[in-house]
């Protein structure tokens, strides 16, 4: 059985985390300015480096759209960092909303072509599909 253990949450994000499995999740709770974005990324590496975790859930169902900065910092920089921080596992959640998908999906399609990610990503559609990837090696 999974348990999850908040970690810290404002209004703008939970951070949780599986420590049997080495799962760290983050649910995005509403759309988010760049400057969000970035302080709750830097809050997520710190549990990463804390925990030595090396998978990670990012649920952007509410996230709604991303800022043209953030698009590229998150595609020059923080995948980037999620591989030298040794993540090995990155199962997003993405939105329904067909245009937020492709952006999030332009961005890791981006870091990929860049050659900073140097772990598995997969897109789903809900938590619960991300998770099961996440744990497949595990259970």
């Amino acid at each position: 059985m999974q348990v999850l253990e908040t970690l810290y949450q404002n209004d703008i994000s939970r951070i949780s985390i599986d420590r049997r499995n080495g799962v760290i999740m983050n649910a995005w709770l509403r759309p988010v300015e760049h400057d969000e974005m970035v302080v709750t990324a830097d809050r997520i590496n710190q549990f990463l480096r804390e925990t030595e975790s090396d998978k990670l859930l990012l649920s952007a169902l509410l996230i709604g759209k991303l800022l043209p900065e953030t698009k590229e910092w998150l595609s020059t920089t923080y995948y980037k960092s999620l591989s030298e921080l040794g993540i090995k596992k990155l199962a997003r959640v993405l939105p329904d909303n067909v245009f937020n998908r492709l952006t999030f999906e332009s961005v890791i399609t981006r870091a990929e072509a860049m050659g900073t990610v140097n772990f598995e990503v997969r897109n789903f559609s809900t938590d619960k599909a991300a998770l099961l990837w996440l744990l497949e090696d595990t259970l």
